[in-house]
């Protein structure tokens, strides 16, 4: 009898022991990327030393722009090199590209995008500039509403309080705004608020939108409803200048980078 009570006593404090455990934070965010770690790093050559923006184009394929011209440029993955280029748009300030199906977008700071159907060569003009917006540095696709997205790096002062992603419809040609980036969401865990996106793209598989901004070296990950999942702090070293963004059908992510006093190049990391 004396034995039951003891294990009987035993079993107790053990289960108060664990009670008394911290418990694991189940909200905890998963990123599925190691980005003190990329997969591949693939040095630019000269014509792309300020790449700006970048897109997935087709497999093993990245459609690319440096941030003076208005040429597309398909680097390979496989032979790391630029293997064909396309010539959209007079030279400018071209701050972002997007594939579509067939079409290649290419938009300047100003709001300004050109199309491109690769099939047939025809081309349209879209006009996404605003008052409130003094430049946008960004593109990209968002397939569940079939619009264009862009993201402002800076509002004119006194619209400055929030960054906002805009969205343009390519079926209703409709332009609008699509969620607003608050001073909360971007704050670091020193109370750093330093943020300006300089790149967006859209997770194919958790349809989590990626912001990344160059000034600062932050990477701010939105739920597809616009809430925050997590704000991210990247290594200045890995990140030199980060610029564009993207994703391969799989999940892999690509991110751009203009380099120190040195060539421009574009980081793997691989979707876990």
């Amino acid at each position: 009898m004396k034995i039951l009570q003891t294990i009987l006593v035993i079993v107790v404090i053990v289960i108060l022991v664990v009670a008394c455990l911290p418990k694991k934070n189940t909200n905890e965010y998963l990123l599925r990327y190691d980005l003190n770690k990329p997969k591949s790093k693939m040095e630019m050559p000269q014509n792309l030393n300020e790449i700006s923006g970048l897109s997935f184009y087709k497999d093993n394929q990245l459609a690319c722009i440096n941030d003076e011209k208005g040429t597309v440029f398909i680097y390979d993955l496989v032979f790391q090199n630029i293997i064909e280029t396309i010539d959209i748009g007079k030279n400018g300030d071209y701050e972002g590209v997007e594939v579509v199906d067939d079409e290649i977008f290419i938009m300047k700071s100003n709001g300004k995008i050109k199309g491109f159907k690769i099939s047939d060569g025809s081309e349209r003009e879209i006009d996404c500039s605003s008052k409130d917006v003094k430049e946008y540095e960004g593109l990209s696709y968002h397939p569940q509403t079939g619009s264009l997205l862009l993201v402002t790096k800076e509002k004119f002062k006194d619209k400055n309080d929030k960054k906002t992603i805009y969205a343009y419809s390519l079926t209703t040609e409709k332009f609008e705004k699509f969620l607003s980036i608050d001073e909360d969401m971007i704050k670091g865990r020193d109370g750093e608020k330093t943020f300006s996106p300089s790149g967006i793209a859209i997770h194919p598989t958790t349809k989590e939108i990626f912001v990344i901004s160059s000034k600062g070296k932050k990477l701010l990950i939105l739920s597809p409803d616009g809430n925050k999942n997590t704000l991210i702090a990247l290594n200045p070293k890995t990140f030199v200048q980060p610029e564009g963004i993207c994703f391969t059908p799989n999940g892999d992510l690509y991110i751009s980078s203009e380099g120190d006093n040195s060539n421009g190049f574009i980081l793997k990391f691989a979707f876990f």
